[in-house]
């Protein structure tokens, strides 16, 4: 009987939570501080793939917030807390490209004046955005040509060109995720390649 009391315990402990629903925080090999907000099946499997990615690739050059949360249906955000949703909890590869997504507006923040420079020189490279897959705000999406293209360049560095270009045609034509940045990310990627060397955007070269 003792027995089993003591494993109950166990498990209650194991399974508590914060008063706002939040499971308590963990903290990766890696630093990172990873909260579940409303916790589930999805958040908690979300959680674990993404820990895991950290057990498979050097991520380390990409961090630039160490606090992060998860939480079902949520739409992904950089600030003011790094936020990603479980629509990718079973798709690993698409769940990275999203953390490191979210982690380069992070570095955007941090490299500010460097950026809003390669940002005017972005515009002389595409003057006129069109109407359909793009950020909500004109200045959003040639942030985003810089994002998205760092996004890219970081995902060709972990996992090879092939593996990612065929995560970058599902996200243009399967997931629809600013379909239009992601095509001038790939035919014009030695344009904004450039760009990014001129004003040392690269992390892993300025780290």
């Amino acid at each position: 009987m003792r027995f089993f009391i003591i494993l109950i315990f166990i498990l209650l402990a194991s399974c508590s939570s914060n008063p706002d629903g939040s499971t308590p925080k963990l903290r990766s090999s890696k630093n990172l501080t990873i909260t579940e907000i409303k916790p589930n099946k999805w958040t908690a499997i979300t959680r674990q793939n993404l820990e895991h990615l950290f057990q498979v690739y050097d991520l380390e050059p990409y961090l630039f917030t160490l606090d992060i949360q998860i939480e079902s249906k949520a739409i992904p955000t950089s600030h003011p807390t790094l936020k990603l949703n479980t629509r990718y909890a079973e798709e690993p590869n698409k769940l990275l490209s999203l953390f490191i997504h979210e982690q380069f507006h992070w570095w955007a923040e941090k490299r500010k004046s460097d950026v809003n420079s390669a940002i005017e020189e972005i515009k002389s490279l595409f003057p006129r955005l069109p109407l359909q897959g793009m950020a909500k705000e004109e200045e959003s999406s040639y942030l985003h040509l810089l994002i998205c293209f760092l996004e890219y360049d970081a995902i060709i560095k972990l996992m090879g060109k092939k593996e990612a270009n065929k995560l970058l045609k599902d996200l243009i034509y399967k997931d629809k995720v600013y379909p239009w940045i992601y095509k001038q990310v790939y035919f014009k990627f030695e344009n904004l390649k450039v760009i990014v060397e001129k004003y040392n955007l690269s992390p892993r070269s300025s780290i």
